[in-house]
């Protein structure tokens, strides 16, 4: 069963989510009533966001609704947003200008665009009205994959570099970030930028910023220089070198699951470094005492997976393995999430748990002994960007935190002891109160994690509530169970 892994990367690859800006700073929306379609809205919410769908066998894209219908076009210049399939007349060609912005043109050849209500498709001249900011809705922390390599961009000294086979650890993280000018950024997981020389900067200066072009499912990155990102030399050291976009030059953004280290009783930490033995022995963190954990959408069950790209099994005499090269029943287990602990149930109904010697075996028949229980420790999100069913979390400048804003404000999370600490960059941790949350504190104040959907979690205050949003932006520890509103993407 692999339907978590894409037919050529590592993880799911993500689909294309983003708003359409005008050039008066209006967002493309689709209203409910009657598929109708505007340039009316202010901010980035539900109605401002599509998805996009590529066409088979060609360059061509269709552009889906929040609604489920499609952007479409007639002859005579109509344009709107109530097709319920995809036809020609839903056909869109990208022609991305030289600062990012995109020109929609309809298969019959007129480009789409216009202000408020008046939107049509019924020119050939592409003017300041026809021009569209590409805002993306999507979680901006990745895993990114070069397709000519098929290897994993990742943190490599003072580069990023384009040489992992798997995308293990916090170095692997990377935040792609919008700008209000309309280009990106990539920041690595230590807080610096990309620049098209491919030295890292602690601040987003001009040549950190690149325009992003879409090659089908592809995406190519252009700096101010007018050369594209490429991979150079064996390490595939990510700088701004080519005039011209080849598969060296393209990339796919894939999802980034949780990866966690976990300490037994006797506090050594789990380790595949045997090989095929999973055993509770190792005092240091490398590769080897991380884990990959994916959900079952439909079961709510988990695998583990190593950085060789096998998976935890139950073998024989109840001994978890990991060298399963597939998922089965025997590879799926089920977490339950207890503070900063873990329990694990195995396939065969039993909780795992580690022997005097270190070895895991499932053989406890419940999580009430020191052994079947672990520390867990969440490790490739140093960087934290929170989003939730109203929009991302954000910081006011007064300290008040809040979670309906279409741009997120970037976290520092240091987890400890299966504890989390959430502060800003200017050092200020979250603390729970009455009005909500602040941002002001100087000292942390301890949370502890569940994770509960794919790249969901849900965030326990010392209270013993969960954070929970509101429409109006109010983020509170006061949720008591899963919902929507206490679900945060991170």
């Amino acid at each position: 069963m692999s339907i978590y892994v894409s037919e050529e990367g590592f993880n799911d690859t993500l689909e294309w989510s983003f708003g359409l800006r005008n050039f008066q700073g209006k967002y493309l929306t689709a209203e409910s009533f009657g598929y109708r379609i505007n340039a009316n809205g202010n901010v980035l919410k539900k109605k401002q966001i599509f998805f996009l769908e590529h066409s088979e066998g060609n360059d061509k894209v269709f552009i889906r609704t929040h609604l489920g219908r499609y952007l479409t076009a007639t002859a005579a210049g109509d344009f709107g947003g109530d097709a319920e399939g995809k036809s020609p007349s839903e056909e869109l060609t990208i022609e991305a200008q030289p600062d990012g912005r995109w020109a929609l043109k309809t298969s019959f050849g007129y480009y789409a665009g216009g202000v408020g209500e008046g939107l049509r498709a019924y020119t050939k001249e592409i003017s300041e009205d026809r021009l569209w900011t590409v805002v993306l809705a999507m979680h901006p922390q990745v895993c990114i994959r070069n397709v000519n390599r098929s290897r994993y961009v990742h943190l490599n000294g003072d580069t990023l570099s384009v040489d992992e086979d798997v995308p293990w650890g916090d170095d692997a993280m990377i935040s792609f970030l919008f700008f209000e000018d309309g280009t990106y950024g990539l920041q690595a997981c230590n807080g610096r930028w990309l620049s098209a020389s491919g030295v890292l900067k602690d601040e987003p200066s001009a040549d950190c910023r690149f325009t992003l072009e879409f090659h089908g499912g592809e995406i190519a990155l252009k700096a101010q220089n007018n050369l594209y990102l490429t991979c150079l030399g064996g390490a595939g050291t990510l700088t701004a070198a080519k005039s011209t976009v080849h598969k060296d030059e393209l990339f796919v953004l894939e999802d980034s699951h949780p990866q966690i280290k976990m300490t037994a009783f006797q506090g050594k930490k789990v380790s595949c470094k045997q090989g095929i033995e999973l055993t509770a022995n190792q005092t240091e963190t490398t590769d080897t005492e991380i884990f990959q954990i994916e959900i079952n959408p439909d079961t709510k069950q988990w695998s583990f997976r190593t950085q060789v790209n096998r998976f935890w099994t139950i073998g024989a005499n109840n001994e978890i393995k990991c060298d399963a090269l597939a998922r089965g029943a025997n590879e799926w287990f089920d977490i339950e999430w207890l503070g900063p602990n873990i329990a694990i149930r195995a396939a065969n109904g039993k909780y795992v748990n580690t022997k005097k010697n270190g070895k895991l075996v499932a053989t406890a028949a419940a999580p009430d002994v020191d052994s079947a229980l672990f520390v867990y420790e969440l490790v490739n999100r140093p960087k934290l960007v929170l989003r939730g069913a109203n929009g991302f979390v954000g910081v006011l400048p007064s300290g008040k935190v809040e979670c309906n804003k279409s741009k997120p404000t970037i976290f520092n999370m240091h987890v400890s002891q299966g504890y989390a600490k959430i502060s800003t960059d200017q050092g200020k941790y979250f603390k729970v109160t009455g009005d909500g949350v602040m941002a002001l504190s100087d000292e942390p104040e301890l949370y502890t994690m569940e994770f509960v959907e794919l790249s969901k979690f849900m965030l326990k205050a010392p209270n013993g509530c969960y954070f929970e949003g509101f429409q109006n932006g109010a983020f509170r520890a006061s949720g008591t169970s899963k919902s929507k509103a206490t679900m945060w993407e991170f």
